[in-house]
C-alpha cells in the first residue's frame, strides 16, 4: 500500500513537471525575472541578460527566436552598468517582468545615459508585441515616444508575465545603466540631477560671463580664452547628457551626433589657449608653444576629415584621445611655470590637476575601462568646478597684482621722486576737495607759495647734485614743520605750495613765519661745505565764497613775487578779494 502511494505521488509530480515544461517556451527559464512590484532605486542591468548583434541588425522576433533556439546566447552582465566602448555593436537587454497582483502596475523603464543614438523598448506577452517605445539622439525630441532628456518608457504592466526587450545602438561610448522604478522615484532622481547640473552650469556660466566682462574692460585675451574654456565646458557636457537636445536644439539631430566630439576639441583647445597665454609660454617656452599650436590645428584637421567622410566613430576616438593629452600638457605647463617662479601658477596647477583627474576618471568610466560608479561618471563635472574656482583665484591674484601695480604707478606719478612730497598732480585733486568742503561749510582756508631764495646761484656755485641734496633737506624741514592736516607739495623747481585748512589770515602768517625761521636756522653740511638758505613766502586767504582754488594760488603767487621784490626772506600776506595779476609759475622740474 505504501509502495502504491509513493508511486502515485511520483507520477503526479512528473505530470505537473511535464505540464509546466510544455507551457514554457524553450530557454525561457534562463531569462532573468524582475518583480514589477519592486521600486528599484538603482540600475538593474546586473539582474537582466544581454546579447550583442554581430553582423546584421536583429528584430525583436529574431531575438526571441535566438533565445528559444539557443538560450546560451544570453550573457550575464558583470556589473549594474553595461559598458561596451566606442562604436561598439548594438546590444539587446532582456528580462521577464512578473506582476503577481491582480492590478496593473505602472513603471518607468529608463536608460541613464543621454548620448545614446537609438534606443528601442519592446514590451511583449505570448510572443505578441504589446507596445514599442523609441528614443535616442537620432530622433528629434518631439518624435520620441516620451519627449524626455533620457530614453524612457512608461508602461502599465498587466498581471502575469511581460517580456521586456531593450535595444541600444550608438557610435558613442556604450554605457547602459537601466532603471526600473515608479514614476515618482524617477522624477525624484531627475530633480536631483537637475539640481546638480543647475549648480555646475550656473557656476560655470557666471564665471564665463564675469571673465568675458573682464576681457571687454581690460582687453586682455587671457580672460577671453578663460570665458571660452568655461563656456565650451558647459556646451560640451550639455551636448552629451541630453540637456542641449532638450533646451537648445531639439530638432537638430545631425548637430547632436557631431556636437560632443567637436565641443570636446573646442574645450581642450580653449583650455590650452588660456594656459599658454596665462603662463606666457610663447615667451618662456617657445618650442612648447609651437607644439601645442600644431597639435590643436592637427586635431581640428583630422576632425574635419572624419566629418567629411561621415565617420563618427573615429571622430569620437580622436576626441577622447585628446583628453589625456590635454591633461598631461596642462599639468606640465603648470608645474614647469610654478617651478620657474610664477606664483599664480600654483592655483593653475592645482586646478588643472583636479580637472585632469576628473576628466580622466570620467573618460575611463564611460569607455568601460574602469568599473562604473556615480562618482566616476560625474568626476569631470566635480573636477571642473574645483578647477574653475582655483583658476578664478589665479585670475583674481593676477588682477590684484595688476591693481597694486597700477596703484603704485599712479601714486608714483603723484609724488615728486626727489623730495618724496606730493607733486602738483598729486596736490591739486586733494586740495580742490578740501577747498570745496571748507567753502560749503563757510570756514577759513589759506594758501601759501614758498620759494627758495637765490637757488640758481646755489646750483651754479655748488653744482646741481648739491642743489638736489639741499632741495631735499629743505623739503624735509618744511614737511617736519607742517601741521597735521596741512597739505604740502613741491610745485615746481625750487617752489613749494602749502594748503592751510581751518586757518585764518593771522594764523596763516604765524605758520608761514615759523616755516621761514626754520629754514633760516637750518644749517646744511654738504660734503664739508656749510650752506645756509632762506625762503620767501606768499600767503593768500579766502575772503569770498566765490573765490576758487586757482584764484587763491594765483594771489599767493603774486604775494610771493612781492616778497622777492622787497628783499626776500620774508612773508607777504594778501586776500583774494581782488583779482591779482598772476605771475606764471615756473615749470615743474627735478632740480
Amino acid at each position: 500500500m505504501r509502495s502504491q502511494g509513493l508511486l502515485f505521488l511520483l507520477l503526479t509530480l512528473l505530470g505537473l513537471a511535464t505540464h509546466v515544461l510544455a507551457e514554457s517556451p524553450p530557454g525561457d527559464g534562463l531569462v532573468p525575472v524582475i518583480d514589477a512590484q519592486t521600486d528599484h532605486q538603482g540600475s538593474i542591468v546586473d539582474r537582466m541578460a544581454f546579447l550583442v548583434e554581430h553582423e546584421q541588425p536583429l528584430s525583436f522576433d529574431d531575438v526571441q527566436s535566438l533565445i528559444r533556439r539557443n538560450p546560451a546566447v544570453l550573457q550575464k552582465p558583470e556589473s549594474s552598468v553595461l559598458t561596451r566602448g566606442i562604436n561598439s555593436e548594438a546590444v539587446w537587454v532582456v528580462a521577464n517582468v512578473i506582476n503577481s497582483t491582480n492590478d496593473t502596475i505602472v513603471r518607468r523603464v529608463s536608460v541613464g545615459t543621454g548620448w545614446l543614438e537609438h534606443v528601442d523598448f519592446f514590451l511583449l506577452a505570448d510572443n505578441r508585441l504589446l507596445q514599442h517605445f523609441v528614443a535616442g539622439d537620432r530622433i528629434a525630441l518631439n518624435e520620441r515616444s516620451l519627449a524626455k532628456r533620457l530614453p524612457s518608457a512608461d508602461y502599465s504592466f498587466p498581471p502575469g508575465k511581460t517580456r521586456l526587450l531593450v535595444r541600444v545602438e550608438t557610435a558613442d561610448p556604450m554605457k547602459l545603466p537601466l532603471y526600473f522604478s515608479s514614476i515618482a522615484s524617477s522624477h525624484n532622481q531627475e530633480q536631483a540631477q537637475t539640481a546638480f547640473y543647475s549648480f555646475v552650469y550656473g557656476l560655470m556660466f557666471a564665471l564665463s560671463a564675469y571673465t568675458l566682462m573682464l576681457f571687454v574692460s581690460l582687453r586682455q585675451r587671457r580672460y577671453l580664452y578663460y570665458s571660452l574654456y568655461t563656456g565650451t565646458f558647459v556646451a560640451m557636457t550639455a551636448s552629451y547628457n541630453g540637456i542641449g537636445m532638450v533646451l537648445l536644439w531639439p530638432e537638430a539631430v545631425v548637430w547632436q551626433q557631431w556636437a560632443p566630439p567637436l565641443l570636446m576639441l573646442c574645450f581642450a583647445s580653449s583650455g590650452l589657449a588660456f594656459a599658454t597665454n596665462f603662463l606666457r609660454t610663447k615667451l618662456n617656452r617657445p618650442r612648447l608653444h609651437r607644439v601645442i599650436q600644431v597639435l590643436c590645428i592637427s586635431y581640428f584637421v583630422l576632425f574635419g576629415i572624419c566629418f567629411a567622410l561621415n565617420e563618427q566613430g573615429p571622430a569620437l576616438r580622436l576626441a577622447f584621445l585628446i583628453v589625456p593629452v590635454f591633461s598631461v600638457l596642462m599639468l606640465y605647463m603648470g608645474v614647469s611655470s610654478w617651478m620657474s617662479g610664477n606664483e599664480s601658477a600654483r592655483y593653475f596647477m592645482l586646478g588643472t590637476l583636479a580637472s585632469a583627474v576628473g576628466a580622466t576618471i570620467t573618460a575611463l568610466t564611460v569607455t568601460g575601462t574602469i568599473s562604473y560608479t556615480q562618482v566616476g561618471y560625474y568626476a569631470v563635472d566635480i573636477g571642473m568646478v574645483v578647477d574653475a574656482m582655483l583658476l578664478m583665484l589665479a585670475l583674481a591674484d593676477l588682477v590684484r597684482k595688476n591693481v597694486d601695480a597700477r596703484v603704485i604707478a599712479e601714486r608714483t606719478a603723484q609724488v615728486d621722486l626727489l623730495t618724496g612730497l606730493n607733486n602738483r598732480r598729486g596736490f591739486l585733486p586733494v586740495a580742490q576737495s578740501l577747498w570745496s568742503l571748507v567753502t560749503r561749510n563757510h570756514r577759513n582756508i589759506c594758501v601759501a607759495m614758498i620759494d627758495i631764495d637765490n637757488f640758481k646761484s646755489i646750483n651754479d656755485r655748488y653744482g646741481h647734485a648739491a642743489g638736489d641734496r639741499i632741495l631735499k633737506k629743505i623739503a624735509s624741514e618744511l614737511d617736519r614743520s607742517r601741521r597735521h592736516g596741512d597739505l604740502l607739495a613741491r610745485w615746481g623747481g625750487e617752489e613749494f605750495t602749502l594748503l592751510l585748512p581751518e586757518t585764518d589770515q593771522a594764523e596763516a602768517h604765524k605758520v608761514a613765519e615759523r616755516y621761514r625761521r626754520s629754514v633760516e636756522q637750518l644749517v646744511i653740511n654738504d660734503h664739508g661745505k656749510v650752506i645756509q638758505c632762506t625762503i620767501s613766502v606768499g600767503v593768500a586767504s579766502r575772503h569770498s565764497e566765490h573765490v576758487t582754488l586757482e584764484h587763491a594760488i594765483a594771489t599767493a603767487d603774486q604775494r610771493l613775487y612781492q616778497a622777492k621784490v622787497q628783499g626776500r626772506n620774508q612773508v607777504c600776506i594778501g586776500s583774494t578779494s581782488d583779482e591779482p595779476k598772476r605771475r606764471s609759475p615756473p615749470p615743474e622740474k627735478s632740480s
